[in-house]
């Protein structure tokens, strides 16, 4: 009787089967990583944001003319923000202004957010934080006091 060689069908099957799920796997992580890559990046620029804010603030407390061009021209935030165009981790813009009810209040914009869950987690980690935030329409919007 001859022995045969190689691998039966079900074998090959088996094998090319697992190789598909540990790659499905590996893509779901990865992106669940970058996700988490994105929301961190924003927290980080958001914050440096707050402590430029903070550095250009007037002794009067009024924030009237805060922008990100006026914050970056005095360096309070890095030089290369400029006007905060396309500088967040989706490509969008990120802006702070003066709240139109209470010059002591400002408000940081994130906008081109194209994850609604990446941008509805920046909304709930800044509660705490933040008069208020909220997260509609691609757009993430803090207000704090100045």
């Amino acid at each position: 009787m001859q022995q045969s060689k190689g691998f039966t069908f079900i074998e090959v099957l088996t094998v090319l089967s697992i190789i598909a799920l540990a790659t499905i796997g590996t893509l779901a992580l990865r992106d669940w990583a970058v996700g988490n890559s994105r929301v961190s990046e924003a927290k980080s620029q958001i914050v440096t944001i707050q402590s430029g804010a903070q550095i250009w603030r007037p002794r009067t407390g009024d924030l009237t003319g805060i922008s990100m061009a006026a914050m970056s021209s005095i360096a309070a935030i890095p030089e290369n923000w400029g006007a905060g165009t396309k500088i967040n981790p989706w490509g969008g813009d990120m802006t702070i202004a003066v709240d139109g009810s209470d010059q002591s209040v400002y408000v940081i914009t994130v906008t081109g957010i194209e994850q609604a869950a990446e941008g509805a987690r920046l909304a709930r980690d800044f509660t705490e934080y933040a008069l208020s935030s909220s997260f509609s329409g691609r757009t993430l919007t803090l207000r704090f006091q100045g």
